[in-house]
């Protein structure tokens, strides 16, 4: 007995090898590309931290994102010329896996609807690090290379089963030899394939025809893309500037395929949740999901922005010899993406008269599955009303996934989105359910005003003045 035991353990572990350890991409330097998020003025007076002075990381990005402005200013007398413009809005992706086909829904609806803002800072973590690459390319462009974006973007998120995504375990418990529920080596070869299918595969029509958007993001001069991370060791969260990222890199296929393999190793590091998929090590460090600290990031980013704003008014005033302008624009529209809902679903649907099953069962995996859903859905939340410490007022509208469940999809009037993912309970990724949710995002772009504003502090500290449903604020006239 005890000879058939081992056999099969050995058999368990053979079959469990492809998932043990982490996933390992080459990149070099890239820890070098981790800049630091800085914290909000509240945040560092409770760390202790100096108050006046301004953090070096958000001059660095304010020069960043202030650089292509000015080049512009420098090379093209018309827009020297030119009355400035207000200043552009930011849009912040959430995490959420499989949920991210509705914010792929609701982006490709507003582009169409031709609603998409013309953002100048996208920010992203998790599923959101993915999704923020096909805006910052063009996912917005009215134009052929647009419509390929968008189209890539909706396949990635449109699996035919899970393993195309992930590899998982068959026997939970095997996720305390090998490290994590499920290994993402499929996702990595998807990501590869959409970003950039000429070097993916090279031989086929569909590979030599499809859009490299690693060399658009490269060449992006508009809009800055953030990928937020966590690098394990410290524990700190950072950000990749992907244009600086892809900066070094050229046009030959052996420079794209290296800058594909550095654009992926951000990417899944920013989308490796610990325990449910395999550690990510980019040239030998590890990196975890950026959503472990925070769901989305805007303090630095915000401030960085203003900054920039300052020194291309420095820069405008210096070529046309005068002084800079005395009042600052208003600040830019934030607009925030929830990749999910916001209540917590129940850990699984209960007949009366029938316990869940994790009033039944007291495994360290399962409550760890549900400690750590309970966790996640309040630092989503947390990160989200954060957004008003480092702006008390003007507009931060945003949509979730919420009412999901009852749902009906438009090509299919028989079912809903939310028994399609009760259904395969334990799933990390629902073809059926994404595809439902991707239906759900569009629905939410074509029937009306999706984005709410965000309650507004008057300057008083007691009192916050909040939006209704339809986006109005009392008193106010609806937002176009």
């Amino acid at each position: 007995m005890r000879r058939i035991l081992t056999i099969l353990l050995m058999g368990l572990s053979l079959g469990s090898c492809a998932m043990k350890g982490a996933l390992k991409l080459d990149c070099a330097n890239f820890a070098t590309f981790i800049h630091p998020i800085e914290l909000a003025p509240l945040e560092r007076q409770i760390r202790a931290l100096d108050l006046e002075t301004l953090p070096p990381a958000q001059r660095e990005l304010a020069n960043r994102l202030a650089a292509a402005e000015i080049a512009r200013l420098r090379d093209d007398p018309v827009f020297l010329a030119a009355r400035p413009a207000p200043e552009r809005p930011v849009l912040l992706l959430s995490g959420g896996g499989q949920w991210g086909a509705f914010g792929v829904g609701l982006m490709n609806q507003l582009v169409e609807n031709r609603q998409f803002p013309d953002f100048a800072v996208v920010t992203g973590v998790s599923t959101g690090a993915l999704q923020s690459l096909f805006v910052g390319a063009g996912l917005d462009r009215q134009d052929g290379e647009g419509a390929a974006i968008r189209q890539a973007l909706a396949a990635a998120y449109s699996p035919a089963r899970e393993s195309d995504i992930v590899d998982r375990e068959g026997l939970q418990a095997m996720a305390a030899i090998n490290g994590a529920l499920a290994n993402l080596k499929p996702l990595r070869r998807r990501f590869e394939q959409h970003i950039c299918p000429a070097i993916y595969d090279p031989k086929s029509p569909a590979g030599r025809a499809g859009t490299c958007i690693v060399r658009t993001l490269r060449d992006a001069k508009g809009r800055k893309v953030l990928l937020g991370l966590i690098e394990a060791n410290s524990g700190e969260f950072g950000y990749i500037d992907v244009q600086e990222l892809l900066a070094p890199y050229g046009d030959g296929a052996a420079d794209l395929a290296r800058a594909t393999q550095c654009l992926a190793g951000a990417a899944l590091a920013s989308a490796a949740v610990p325990v449910f998929y395999q550690q990510v090590r980019v040239d030998g460090k590890t990196y975890y999901d950026g959503g472990v600290r925070q769901s989305v990031f805007l303090a630095s980013v915000a401030d960085a922005q203003r900054l920039a704003g300052a020194l291309v008014r420095k820069e405008r005033a210096r070529l046309l010899g005068r002084q800079p302008e005395g009042a600052a624009p208003v600040p830019g529209e934030i607009y925030v993406i929830r990749n999910g809902p916001t209540w917590l679903p129940p850990d699984q649907p209960v007949m009366p008269g029938y316990p869940a099953d994790i009033d039944t069962h007291a495994d360290a995996l399962r409550a760890a599955q549900r400690s750590e859903a309970i966790m996640v859905n309040q630092l989503e939340i947390g990160a989200i009303a954060a957004l008003r410490l480092s702006r008390p007022g003007g507009a931060i509208w945003f949509v979730s996934a919420d009412g999901y469940r009852n749902y009906t999809p438009t090509y299919d009037a028989g079912t809903r989105c939310g028994p399609l993912k009760e259904a395969a309970r334990g799933a990390m990724f629902v073809p059926a359910f994404m595809r439902c949710m991707m239906d759900y995002g569009r629905n939410r772009a074509t029937g009306g005003e999706p984005w709410v504003d965000l309650c507004h502090y008057d300057g008083t500290e007691t009192r916050a003045v909040c939006g209704r449903p339809d986006g109005t604020m009392p008193g106010a006239v609806g937002r176009r």
